[in-house]
């Protein structure tokens, strides 16, 4: 059920949905394709896409290496590498995670400043 609910979320085109249509009224203007005005709202759609595709992909990861672990069935080598895995798998996650705090810390900065 999670991996369903998980690959629905990643594959959805709501996002899409949301795009502002650019008007073609008027052909002297260049519509912003990146619907930002600012570095800071930049940094924050490419951070919020890191995260809508890199959670989900983390979780199968960790799913998948949980998977291979219960399907070791105490061969010590398959064991090992699932763990390896796991771990790597959840290193991934914190790392992805960390730099999204990161940027929200950066982002509140810059702002502050003017």
């Amino acid at each position: 059920m999670l991996v369903f609910a998980l690959t629905i979320n990643l594959f959805s085109f709501i996002h899409l949905a949301k795009a502002e249509q650019c008007d073609d009224t008027d052909s002297t203007i260049l519509c912003n394709p990146l619907k930002t005005d600012s570095f800071t709202s930049l940094m924050e759609s490419v951070s919020q896409l890191a995260v809508e595709i890199g959670i989900p992909v983390a979780a199968l990861f960790i799913i998948y290496s949980g998977l291979k672990l219960v399907m070791a069935r105490g061969n010590e080598d398959a064991i090992k590498d699932a763990k390896k895995g796991l771990t790597w798998a959840i290193i991934g996650s914190g790392i992805l995670i960390g730099a999204w705090t990161i940027m929200k810390i950066l982002q509140s900065t810059v702002e502050s400043l003017g």
